[in-house]
């Protein structure tokens, strides 16, 4: 019996520690359009150029964190959350960062005393970015997940041999 309790704590164990965050109650790669719509009021803008799924701007003072200033969440063509992109006031990054540092695996940081701020930490299969320009007021802090990230590499890529080719023919 022991050993049951054992194994089966090993194994929710596991299973807590790969899944991915859930922003707002919204997991990445699993949450669908009609899970957000029941807990939160949105507004559909579009469609996502690169993951072809439904972009909407959900309303910062639901989501209970102060400060919070815009949230949009971006889906997939088959409906599931591939990112949650958020901004803040600049002065909110400390506090975010020592927040996001407990809870995700610190991949990388730049906190000069002066200059662009930034940290990149991954959970699962999604990288957290807190971003915070030295010239701007504003910070973004944004869940993506990998396989987004790697389409946008991919579709950047394209987009500058495509330029390079189309500037190369005028000459």
């Amino acid at each position: 019996m022991k050993l049951k309790t054992i194994l089966a704590s090993m194994l929710l164990t596991t299973t807590f520690i790969h899944a991915d965050p859930s922003p707002f109650g919204l997991e990445i790669g699993t949450s669908t359009i009609g899970m957000m719509k029941e807990k939160y009021n949105s507004k559909f803008v579009g469609i996502n150029n690169i993951s072809q799924g439904d972009v909407y701007d959900l309303d910062p003072s639901e989501l209970g964190i102060e400060g919070m200033q815009s949230a949009r969440v971006i889906y997939d063509k088959n409906g599931k959350l591939m990112g949650v992109f958020t901004t803040f006031p600049k002065g909110k990054f400390q506090y975010l960062f020592g927040q996001m540092k407990s809870k995700y695996k610190l991949v990388t940081s730049n906190i000069p005393f002066v200059g662009d701020t930034s940290a990149k930490l991954t959970n699962g299969n999604t990288e957290i970015q807190l971003n915070a320009p030295h010239m701007s007021f504003e910070m973004e802090l944004n869940y993506v997940d990998k396989n987004l990230l790697k389409i946008a590499k991919q579709k950047s890529a394209n987009d500058a041999k495509q330029k390079s080719k189309h500037e190369a023919e005028k000459l």
